[in-house]
């Protein structure tokens, strides 16, 4: 009876271990750890079976009840350790996946945080700015971006230019501005041109400046606190449940945004931080490009919303603007865009981003 009582307890204890750990230690050497708890745990579950069903000869009913619930359990053991090596970029971030995906494939970063190489100052420059969509988010090889795109074709022959990619997840148009002043200031750069990335999300600094926060994403509220740490703490179910669209969990964002681009401080606001990048490429005779991409899962929405007002204040300043929405809409959705969790652009529109920023340079 004690054995019995200590395995089970032992049990319990690892159980609980590997499911607290992917909520603080997600990817890394725990991983590797974990994986020698898991099998501790179907060693363990294997001795406590033979003990208490098969020695003791329980009446056949509960002998095969337990040994299909034991088979599920095995089961579930062996696909949680196959989904700690599964990774999947995501929108949001804030799956397991996810973190399995940056850590495997957001390389290389440069001394400035930058996911590119270092950069040099022995060629004209060409430099990058935007979020997200600039850094690749989703590709797994830095290759398939638009910026990089353009670097090969411009260097096919010989080295001519040097391309600089300043995408950052997460930045708004200010925070933009002010790294690439910061970058160019401490590497003694200056660029000849411009390529500035625009997404929605870019309004968010002046938004929050003028008092419109967001509260930010939240777990569905019909999940028990059971089902939220396990969700964390299980890469086979946290993968499960994020594998099928969760559109309403975006909602309260777009609403957010909505709110944003109709508050006329906020705009106004939003569009000075913009027009920062137009007088300093006027000042310094540098060629700006501006490229807009809407919300590539509702084009429509995004051109109703911003794209089109974005665009029309590039063009009314002289800046050549790239409308993404005209690129994109003839494509199918799950063409346009990383996977149907990852909304970022696929590569088949970076490439073809990377055409018209060709044709403009040219």
């Amino acid at each position: 009876m004690k054995t019995i009582l200590f395995k089970s307890l032992l049990i319990v204890i690892l159980l609980i271990s590997i499911i607290i750990l992917p909520i603080f230690y997600p990817t890394g050497i725990v991983i590797y750890f974990r994986l020698f708890l898991l099998f501790l745990i179907l060693v363990e579950s294997l001795k406590l079976f033979r003990i208490v069903i098969i020695d003791k000869r329980v009446n056949k009913i509960i002998s095969n009840a337990a040994t299909v619930l034991f088979s599920l359990f095995v089961i579930f053991i062996f696909l949680e350790t196959i989904f700690m090596f599964i990774p999947r970029s995501h929108s949001a971030d804030y799956t397991l996946a996810s973190k399995l995906w940056y850590a495997k494939y957001w390389k290389p970063i440069n001394s400035s945080g930058f996911r590119d190489d270092e950069p040099d100052n022995n060629h004209p420059v060409i430099l990058f700015v935007g979020d997200s969509f600039t850094a690749g988010h989703g590709l797994n090889a830095v290759d398939d971006r638009f910026s990089d795109i353009v670097k090969k074709d411009l260097n096919k022959k010989e080295k001519l230019f040097t391309i600089i990619n300043m995408g950052r997840p997460n930045l708004d148009s200010r925070g933009e501005y002010d790294a690439m002043m910061n970058f160019l200031y401490l590497n003694r750069i200056k660029p000849k041109k411009i390529v500035l990335q625009y997404c929605g999300n870019d309004i968010e600094g002046a938004a929050i400046n003028k008092g419109l926060t967001f509260e930010g994403f939240r777990p569905p509220a019909d999940m028990n606190a059971f089902m939220l740490i396990m969700g964390s703490g299980s890469y086979f179910l946290n993968y499960l449940y994020f594998l099928a669209p969760r559109e309403h969990l975006g909602r309260s964002y777009i609403n957010y945004l909505t709110n944003a681009y109709k508050n006329d401080k906020v705009l106004s606001s939003h569009k000075n931080d913009l027009m920062l990048f137009v007088d300093y490429a006027g000042r310094n005779s540098i060629q700006l490009i501006a490229v807009i991409f809407p919300f590539l899962t509702d084009i429509e929405m995004s051109d109703s919303l911003y794209v089109n007002n974005i665009v029309q204040f590039f063009k009314s300043n002289n800046i050549t603007a790239i409308n993404v929405s005209e690129l994109a809409k003839t494509m199918p959705v799950d063409e346009r865009i990383v996977n149907k969790n990852d909304t970022h652009a696929s590569k088949k529109l970076n490439r073809i981003i990377a055409e018209e920023i060709l044709k403009i340079m040219k």
